[in-house]
């Protein structure tokens, strides 16, 4: 009699072999349990890719890194780059044999080592912990937080909580059995679990004692939860099995599996997955279809994935899923990734190839091979038949299923295939395409022979147009108006609509090269081709181009429930979304995006371009399929899988010729940096070669810049500054991680780029202008001074002349004149006219003196203005006796020699004058400062000068211009004018800084210097 447990069991394998027969799209799409391992896209790291060996623990932090611990260290995992890590802060760890991780919610991880030393690492900053913090010296196991917020960890020497920096060993108070801690868990009802060497115990939250589970215990390597809230565990002696189901008999809840394991992992869709420790790995899809059973390391029972299959290794310890469904595994000679891929491999026959599909009834298609029977496949399971022949087509007419091959056409009745014809000619090379005639005939495109039709009266070649190309089709297509579509190679199309043929070809816009696929959608035919796809409407022709890279090789052309547009192309499937290829079609211009999956997603090889086509179909459940070169995938589209976490961005380091420096909030560099790397990297570790970055430099770089994959941004010659670098990502889906990350960046300016270089620079500058300036002027001086001693020298020169030429001889002439004079009696008329012309001959001889004597004296003459003023007024005073009154009211000691030369001249042609025309008593010359401006004036009480005089000068003089001249000289000005009270004024008025050069500012004084500015 079969107990109800067994009958429950058999109905239970009963119910998975029919799902497993016939799933259902959602349930593939969105159920990894679904698929086969093999199904799953595998990725192994060894060190040969850069992968740590000796894997003995997983974690994955808040920051999306995939933590591995190693007997030779800590690594970290980006999805693209293997790091050793040692932190920054709180100095290296004290240990190296990692022997577990823990990633706490809240962030940061939690390293145990062997021989009793713990770390904990929170922003690169690093926390130690070893006996004198109270931690046993022992090996830490496992580690685990509960929802109190305390630390456990699972020690050799028993099991201890942390407690502020110290760490408190749980002894038998609490009920505890045993004295060494194996492993810990904390289930999702926040129990701590405990595995010692004498039983599985848990901890309830807030309870002061432990509830003893279950006393048959080996050695315990790990705790799990399953689904049903049932506790299992990995023995390194006895196997996996459940522990523990709340009263229940826990051999209800699922399989033992009676192999040697370091780990368990229920992944979210309830899946079992454990690793071995040398039986490679071990997965079963549903533990409850198992319940009772004991699975031995050969059983079929559970899924297998070994070496030989592409594992790194057999042996494995530790096994995590991370936060995007990928599962992890690392083992002895490094790391494995099984993650679902969105094409879904199916399963062959082995050594199949050259894979002819065609849509079976209700789900699945038949495959047909040139090596290995006809099968039907369906997402997850493959079922042969007793049909061994070759098949090289396929097609489906309405209900009728055709096949080809070397031996003839068949066609399917009732999932069996039935002989239809033999192929009507002997010299064939192959059978290219099939395609019923609608009336229970068919079309036959073989190789060379050319195109036939099967009637009821047999075969009939068929002549075709005259084209210059083979008379073969690649494809064939009989549309919903019953017209033939025959695909050829070389732009070439023919249309048979009833008994007309028409030609389309290159001359009618048709570019797509040899045409290997055909669509009839209502009112278009689709063309796909070697160089892309095409759409005919309305008897024109319109090629499409789409976004990025161009299709080509496209072999396969189908559209979906939903109107998309699926291609199998050499890049690999694509799709176009409807809405996008209407628009194409109605702008010329728009090119349609595309969403690709390649080998990533699970595709393998590429689509074939001769035979067998075409290489897409539909399935009658609305799933996709495509045949490659090497195998056959199959999609849902209506349940495509997509990634909707955004990958965390981090900068990794910051490098220049001079050095590297790890990243931090703020990073300064030195002065001259010539090339400046900065690496950053994004934590998707789905799909890490389709992360696609954007960055800026923040005071360099005016837009963002796309990156695509590249993990490495280079500026040359950055300027001196203060910058910030900003850098996000995306995920394989395009989910961007807006808010992304930033670093401060400051590159320090050399000292020739400072601000104190530029105003010494400046300062210097201005300096050698100055002095420049000031050599020009000393020149230009030097040249004012050479040209008034060479005019002081020709005075002298002409007043030597005068003095020796013409004075003496006017004296001489006066001398005879008085000898003559002497001769005439004293009271001749004509003696008293010669005295009288004799006088004024000698007054004119004085003058003349005069005259000769300001010319011999000149400005070489060190005197200060005011001694040279008293000595002409003692030569006026004895030659003339006319008193001069000198009144000096300032410092002239200082005052310019030019200044002083003119001053003196003035002063003499005004007492000259005074003494010569105006007949004064007295003369007073007077020099000082009034407001600003030096004052010199002259003043006499003689007659008085006229107001014409003053103003024009006397005919014949050039006194009074002279003294204009002279103030004008000195940038000053003269006035001459009579005074009210009687005599003459002649006043000059000179501004101070003019007179007193070294009074002035610096800055006047150098603007003085200017040549332009000289007198």
């Amino acid at each position: 009699m079969v107990s109800g447990r067994a009958l429950a069991a058999c109905i239970s394998l009963l119910l998975g072999v029919m799902v497993g027969w016939w799933p259902t799209s959602d349930a593939v799409a969105r159920d990894s349990r679904d698929r086969r391992i093999e199904q799953f896209y595998h990725t192994a790291w060894t060190v040969r890719e850069g992968a740590p060996g000796q894997v003995t623990a997983l974690a994955q932090t808040a920051d999306g890194y995939l933590w591995l611990g190693t007997q030779t260290g800590l690594y970290r995992f980006d999805g693209v780059r293997f790091e050793r890590y040692r932190p920054r802060e709180g100095g290296d760890f004290l240990a190296s044999s990692v022997a577990s991780l823990y990633a706490p919610p809240s962030g940061g991880l939690w390293v145990g080592f062997r021989y009793g030393v713990a770390s904990f690492i929170d922003h690169d900053r690093a926390t130690h912990y070893a006996a004198g913090s109270g931690l046993p010296t022992a090996t830490i196991y496992a580690m685990a937080s509960t929802p109190d917020g305390r630390v456990w960890a699972a020690t050799f020497n028993g099991l201890v909580t942390l407690a502020g920096n110290r760490w408190r060993v749980i002894g038998p108070a609490m009920g505890l059995p045993g004295v060494r801690a194996r492993n810990l868990a904390v289930d999702r009802a926040g129990r701590l679990w405990v595995a010692t060497e004498q039983a599985l115990a848990w901890l309830a939250p807030g309870a002061q004692r432990f509830e003893v589970a279950t006393r048959s215990v080996g050695r315990i390597n790990r705790i799990a939860e399953a689904p049903d809230g049932s506790i299992w565990v990995a023995e390194a002696d006895d196997g996996v099995r459940p522990a523990w189901n709340d009263g229940r008999d826990p051999a209800l809840s699922g399989p033992k599996l009676h192999m040697s394991s370091a780990g368990l992992l229920f992944d979210r869709d309830g899946a079992l997955w454990v690793p071995t420790l040398g039986e490679g790995i071990r997965r079963v899809p549903h533990i409850d279809w198992l319940a009772s059973q004991t699975i031995e390391a050969d059983s079929a029972a559970a899924e297998r994935f070994v070496e030989r299959n592409g594992l790194s290794s057999d042996y494995f310890s530790a096994v995590i899923q991370d936060r995007e469904g990928n599962i992890w595994m690392g083992g002895s000679r490094g790391l494995d990734r099984f993650r679902r891929g969105r094409l879904l491999p199916a399963p062959l026959s082995p050594g199949a190839t050259d894979f002819a599909l065609v849509p079976a009834p209700g789900h699945g298609v038949w495959v047909g091979t040139k090596n290995r029977p006809l099968t039907h496949v369906d997402a997850t399971n493959i079922t042969g038949t007793a049909f061994p022949e070759a098949i090289t087509a396929a097609a489906r007419d309405g209900d009728a299923t055709w096949l080809g091959g070397p031996r003839g056409l068949w066609h399917m009745v009732d999932g069996v295939p039935r002989p239809f014809a033999s192929l009507p000619a002997d010299d064939y090379t192959g059978v290219q395409a099939i395609v019923g005639d609608g009336h229970g005939g068919a079309w036959l495109s073989i190789n060379r022979p050319g195109i036939y039709h099967y009637t009821g009266e047999g075969w009939i070649h068929d002549t075709l147009p005259s084209v210059s190309n083979d008379p073969s089709p690649l494809v064939l297509l009989r549309d919903a108006r019953q017209r033939l579509w025959m695909g050829f190679a070389r732009n070439v199309l023919i249309v048979r609509d009833g008994g007309r043929d028409k030609v389309i070809g290159a001359a009618d816009g048709l570019q797509v090269g040899n045409v290997t696929a055909l669509l009839d959608d209502d009112d278009t035919v689709w063309v796909g081709g070697e160089l892309g796809i095409a759409a005919i409407r309305g008897g024109s022709v319109r090629s499409i181009p789409t976004a990025g890279e161009p299709l080509r090789g496209v072999s396969g052309l189908v559209r979906d429930r939903r109107g998309d547009f699926w291609m199998n192309a050499a890049q690999g499937v694509a799709r176009i979304a409807s809405a996008d290829m209407r628009q194409a079609l109605d702008e010329p211009g728009y090119r349609p995006p595309v969403m690709l999956f390649d080998s990533l997603d699970g595709l393998p090889g590429t689509p074939a371009q001769f035979r067998p086509l075409p290489t897409a179909v539909v399935a009658d459940d609305g799933r996709l399929w495509f045949a490659t070169t090497s195998g056959v995938v199959s999609i849902d589209p209506s349940a495509i899988r997509r990634n909707p976490v955004a990958p965390p961005v981090m900068v990794r380091e910051i490098s220049t010729d001079a050095g590297t420096w790890p990243a931090s909030s703020s990073v300064t560099l030195p002065a001259n940096t010539e090339r400046l790397r900065i690496a950053y990297t994004a934590t998707s570790l789905s799909m890490p070669e389709r992360v696609r970055f954007r960055y800026r430099m923040d005071g360099l770089d005016t837009r963002w810049r796309e990156a695509g994959t590249d993990r490495e941004a280079v500026y040359t010659d950055p300027p001196p500054g203060h910058y910030v670098f900003r850098v996000t990502a995306s995920n394989e889906d395009g989910v961007w991680n807006e808010q992304g990350t930033s670093i401060a960046v400051t590159v320090s300016p050399a000292f020739y780029q400072t601000l104190w270089f530029a105003l010494v620079c400046t300062a210097a500058l201005l300096l050698a202008i100055w002095i420049a300036l000031l050599l020009r002027g000393r020149r230009v001086a030097a040249l004012v001074r050479g040209r008034l001693d060479e005019r002081h020298a020709e005075r002298e020169r002409i007043a030597r002349e005068l003095h020796d030429t013409l004075l003496q001889s006017i004296h001489g002439l006066t001398m005879r004149f008085q000898a003559i004079a002497n001769r005439v009696a004293p009271d001749d008329p004509v003696r008293t006219a010669m005295e009288g012309a004799l006088d004024r001959a000698e007054e004119a001889l004085v003058e003349a003196r005069d005259r000769v004597r300001d010319l011999r004296a000149h400005g070489t003459d060190d005197m200060p203005l005011n001694d040279v003023l008293e000595a002409m007024a003692r030569l006026y005073a004895s030659d003339h006796t006319v008193p001069v009154i000198v009144s000096v009211r300032l410092d002239v000691l200082d005052l310019d020699p030019l200044a002083r030369d003119e001053l003196h001249g003035i002063a003499r042609e005004a007492v000259h004058n005074a003494v010569t025309h105006a007949g004064a008593s007295r003369i007073d010359v007077v020099l000082e400062e009034d407001d600003g401006m030096l004052l010199f004036y002259v003043r006499d009480d003689g007659r008085g000068i006229e107001d014409a005089v003053s103003r024009d000068g006397r005919a014949g003089h050039w006194g009074l211009r002279g003294i204009r001249e002279r103030a004008h000289a000195m940038g000053g000005i003269a006035t001459i004018a009579a005074c009210l009270q009687g005599g003459t004024e002649v006043a000059v008025r000179v501004p101070m800084d003019r007179a007193f050069p070294s009074r002035m500012s610096w800055l006047r004084r150098w603007w003085r210097r200017f040549p332009e500015r000289h007198y």
